[in-house]
């Protein structure tokens, strides 16, 4: 199903976003899974992913330390 969900964004994304782009995108997710305290639970929004120079905003949503879900969104900056 995952794999699904990526040959359908990169259709929909065709055009949009070079290569680079979407390796910034996999570096800024690699570095947020890095920072969470329970990666096991986080889930990016896809749909609300920006590519902006060097800058990847990424918005996403895991549990807390109680157990509750948190949406945050976040500006990385991917050299």
């Amino acid at each position: 199903m995952k794999y699904i969900f990526v040959i359908l964004l990169s259709i929909f994304t065709f055009g949009c976003e070079t290569n680079s782009s979407i390796d910034k995108i996999l570096v800024a997710k690699a570095r947020v899974r890095n920072m969470v305290n329970y990666p096991d639970t986080l889930s990016f929004h896809e749909f609300d992913t920006n590519v902006s120079g060097n800058t990847v905003t990424l918005k996403f949503s895991c549990k807390n330390g109680f157990g509750v879900s948190e949406t945050h969104t976040m500006n990385i900056i991917v050299d």
